[in-house]
């Protein structure tokens, strides 16, 4: 790690904070790229070095080897110093830039509160709502009960429903030797239907690499229209999971957002504050809805079946006729994913114990690796709620702008990835309640991965 005395690196922050007042008109550049000093400290610390999801922006704003990050208290002191100084800024000179900017800092700044030695004990609830202008959903009973008896009939038989959905997933399984072929024949018809929406550049590319090093799958863009994707091959084991995969991973998710937000900001390039990707940040959390919402965009219910009977299910050596039946019990348990929440929630607050918090996602929300969705809950926090809650709000939203506009999903989803941090009409949209879900509290990576066999 990159080292020297505390000393120094308080003294070296303070004089770049400092700098942000009085620069005579680059307030706004000097601020981003002290902004994205600080976040690139958080990633030099021990323990914190998964909040940087990816930085692909200029390598001398990186801590030098031998600076010492520092820790987390002096990290916020000097973040709150920034932040009130661009408060300042912008009140007096307000510029669209500085302002995407203060929503940035003053997410980093409630990052911090949060992962700080010294801060109080937050609740599930309250993480994410500080965190993301969120609430925990929760699933209407009767529509849990509507859903539990689809699922009761479509896969009978004796024994507890969680017990027969794990048999069930059994019977498609992609054989270890075929998982690579059926996943790159999956990205390039992801790719394919979202070419036929979106503009994307000829030399776009996403590199792949197939390894054990990590437990699903992970993205990371890297500039210059290109990303790298890792993925451990039993995150495809099922043989729906290539499709899920491949659209939130690539197109129309991660790498076609950042490709549209690169795009976007061209000729000059995106700013270097862009050029930070926080982990757990609202725009990230953004990103993850609006990826699996991606994914039902790209292939509609008959559409999905279809491609998985002509093409999937054979290339995996599996019966193309349960393509129907495997794709109507996914839609039937991917209903299920806000009953989840609820239940997640109340285990990071203590008051369900591990083992009772299993037994209830297995039985009630069906997911069938239970463990692995609270091991992530517990190392991401509230993060998990992008995968479903903010999904949710995202296809809500994206209908509901399609009908105002007269436009099509397509180009209503493009323009919200496309800026992130200036989505303030998404926002404001997520106060509303939607059908099926309700917020209890305030009034206004991934859920498939859990819902999937491992394959062992």
């Amino acid at each position: 790690m990159r080292m020297l005395t505390l000393a120094r690196a308080v003294l070296c922050s303070a004089v770049v904070v400092g700098s942000v007042v009085g620069a005579g008109g680059s307030e706004p550049e000097q601020a981003a790229e002290t902004f994205v000093g600080l976040t690139l400290r958080l990633g030099a610390m021990t323990g914190h070095e998964e909040e940087v999801d990816s930085y692909f922006g200029p390598e001398t704003l990186h801590p030098a080897a031998q600076d010492d990050p520092g820790g987390v208290v002096q990290l916020r002191t000097d973040a709150d110093a920034l932040l009130s100084r661009m408060e300042l800024e912008e009140a007096a000179h307000p510029t669209p830039r500085g302002t995407r900017l203060l929503v940035q800092i003053r997410s980093f700044d409630n990052l911090l509160q949060i992962i700080g030695p010294a801060a109080r004990s937050e609740s599930f609830e309250d993480e994410a709502q500080r965190l993301y202008a969120r609430s925990v959903p929760s699933l209407e009973a009767g529509v849990a009960h509507q859903v539990i008896a689809a699922l009761e009939a479509a896969v009978p038989g004796p024994g507890p429903l969680s017990h027969r959905m794990a048999v069930f997933y059994r019977d498609f399984i992609v054989p270890a030797d075929r998982r690579r072929v059926v996943f790159e024949r999956a990205l390039r018809e992801c790719r394919s239907r979202t070419l036929a929406h979106w503009q994307l550049p000829r030399a776009e590319k996403i590199d792949v690499e197939w390894t054990d090093s990590v437990p699903a799958a992970w993205h990371r863009y890297r500039g210059g229209w290109r990303s790298t994707l890792q993925i451990n091959p039993q995150a495809v084991a099922l043989v729906g999971s290539a499709i899920d995969v491949a659209c939130h991973e690539g197109y129309p998710g991660h790498h076609a957002q950042f490709l549209l937000q690169d795009q976007r900001a061209q000729p000059s390039g995106l700013p270097v504050e862009d050029r930070i990707v926080l982990l757990r940040s609202p725009a990230s959390v953004l990103r993850e809805g609006a990826a699996n919402f991606g994914v039902e965009l790209a292939f509609p219910f008959e559409e999905r079946v279809a491609f998985e009977e002509r093409v999937l299910f054979p290339l995996a050596r599996l019966d193309p006729r349960q393509a129907r039946r495997y794709e109507t019990v996914h839609r039937l348990v991917d209903q299920l994913s806000a009953a989840a929440a609820p239940i997640i929630a109340s285990y990071r607050d203590h008051r369900l114990s591990l083992d009772d918090a299993e037994q209830q996602l297995a039985n009630r929300a069906l997911v069938t690796s239970p463990s692995a969705l609270l091991e992530f809950a517990d190392h991401y926090g509230a993060y998990v709620l992008g995968y479903t809650a903010v999904r949710d709000s995202v296809r809500d939203y994206v209908t509901a702008r399609s009908r105002i506009t007269a436009g099509d999903d397509w180009s209503v989803l493009s323009e919200l990835v496309s800026d992130p941090y200036g989505a303030t009409d998404f926002q404001h949209s997520s106060a509303a309640t939607y059908p099926g879900i309700k917020h209890d509290r305030y009034p206004r990576k991934p859920s498939t991965c859990w819902q999937s066999s491992s394959g062992k």
